[in-house]
């Protein structure tokens, strides 16, 4: 095999790694291409760490976070970015909450010392919190209270992880929101915003030497700080099938199903993981997989359907499959059909051509990312909040292509079992008008 060049070569340099004193993660993948780039600060705190009582901590935080500094007032943050010519955003998980900026190269050191800024000197201001909390809950309000597949999703997801502190919702409860105080935030800024708890993912062109002298700068001087201690969110040890029936009006007719499994993370075998990866594409992923080619195209039973598996994780995740059902066909007769779909994926082995196929989509997809900084600096912040080394990545390419229809079918025989399943119908409910 030639080994790459030109733009191709720029692009597809190893993750480089460093570590200050104060236990900040530093990773750098260096990108040619543009004189852009895209630096991500993880906080590796998020939903899933919240205790009862107090969800919605984590993303509440990632608001107020933009909201003033010694160096910024509140606002000055995001518009201090667009002056620079670049794009600020941020995002809450169940594992982290991270803050990204994109913008020209040139302007790099300005945005890494906003985020130092913020990371060490943060005013969580009582008014501004006042004002926030009214925006978050009424963004739970447009996107679950009075979105009907926005609840429904929550709700599966309750029911599928149980226990685990997956099953807490990202955006909060709504009874948590409304008793949310500053002083339980300002708390949980002081348990886990500390360097010693946060990677500073950057894609950028520039050099490792270039960067370090930058990070030094404005991040060094930072202190560490004792951590509590987090539990891994994993899967019950005893499983048994779980379903649920929503009836609601402006559901459509469909159904979710999914199965407790381990992720990358959490996997005894990291061939599980990528398998699963695959058998996504081998079921729901384009016209020639077996569930769109014969319940979509052939049978029509399904409108449509695609299937999900988050596999940089911190703890045990799950694979899901998700489906909206034709007007003749109820979703629990559909359900069985995807059961039947998947009961053949554990007895009978992919083909070469169906595994060549999915091989081909899954490694496009990871080729397409590499064209974007942003969504390969937020791979890379993925697998470092998911506790792997970052660096894996690299060697991402060759696990996938090892893969064999025999590890495929053992995954599927190992996890997506019926005691694992978790079903939940949707059922639109008709309204009356008098």
């Amino acid at each position: 095999m030639t080994s790459p060049s030109g733009a191709d070569a720029r692009a597809s340099a190893l993750l480089q790694h460093f570590t200050l004193d104060n236990g900040l993660k530093v990773y750098l993948r260096e990108d040619h291409r543009a004189p852009l780039a895209c630096a991500q600060l993880w906080y590796h705190v998020g939903a899933s760490d919240e205790p009862v009582g107090l969800s919605g901590l984590s993303h509440m935080l990632e608001h107020m976070l933009f909201e003033g500094s010694s160096k910024l007032a509140a606002g000055q943050y995001s518009r201090l970015i667009s002056r620079l010519g670049g794009t600020a955003n941020a995002f809450t998980g169940p594992d982290a909450t991270f803050f990204l900026a994109t913008l020209p190269v040139s302007r790099l050191e300005i945005a890494l010392e906003a985020m130092a800024d913020t990371l060490s000197s943060a005013t969580l201001d009582e008014a501004l919190f006042t004002r926030e909390l009214a925006v978050v809950m009424s963004e739970r309000r447009l996107r679950v209270d009075n979105l009907a597949i926005g609840l429904a999703a929550e709700r599966h997801t309750a029911l599928a992880h149980g226990d685990s502190g997956y099953s807490i919702p990202l955006i909060g409860h709504h009874a948590d929101l409304e008793r949310m105080t500053t002083s339980a935030l300002r708390q949980w800024h002081r348990q886990w915003y500390g360097p010693n708890n946060a990677s500073l993912v950057v894609v950028a062109d520039m050099t490792l030497e270039r960067l370090k002298a930058m990070v030094e700068e404005h991040f060094s001087a930072i202190e560490s700080q004792q951590l509590p201690e987090r539990t891994r969110p994993l899967a019950p040890a005893k499983l048994a099938r779980r379903e649920q029936t929503l009836v609601e009006p402006g559901l459509q007719d469909g159904l979710m199903m999914s199965f407790n499994t381990p992720s990358l993370a959490t996997a005894s075998d990291p061939a599980h993981a990528h398998a699963l990866r695959l058998a996504c594409h081998l079921l729901t992923e384009g016209n020639s997989s077996r569930i769109v080619r014969q319940l979509v195209n052939e049978e029509q039973t399904l409108l449509s359907t695609y299937s999900k598996y988050d596999h940089l994780t911190r703890g045990d995740t799950l694979w899901s499959c998700f489906a909206y059902v034709a007007p003749t066909v109820t979703p629990q007769a559909a359900g069985e059909q995807l059961l039947l779909q998947i009961e053949r994926l554990r007895t009978t082995p992919a083909t070469e051509q169906e595994i060549s196929r999915a091989k081909t989509r899954l490694l496009a997809g990871l080729v397409f990312k590499r064209d974007d900084i942003e969504l390969q600096a937020t791979t890379i912040g993925e697998a470092a909040a998911s506790t792997l080394d970052p660096r894996l990545l690299d060697q991402e390419r060759n696990d996938i292509e090892r893969i064999t229809p025999e590890q495929i079918q053992q995954a599927a025989q190992s996890w997506l079992t019926p005691e694992r399943m978790t079903l939940t119908y949707l059922q639109r409910k008709e309204q009356t008008h008098e």
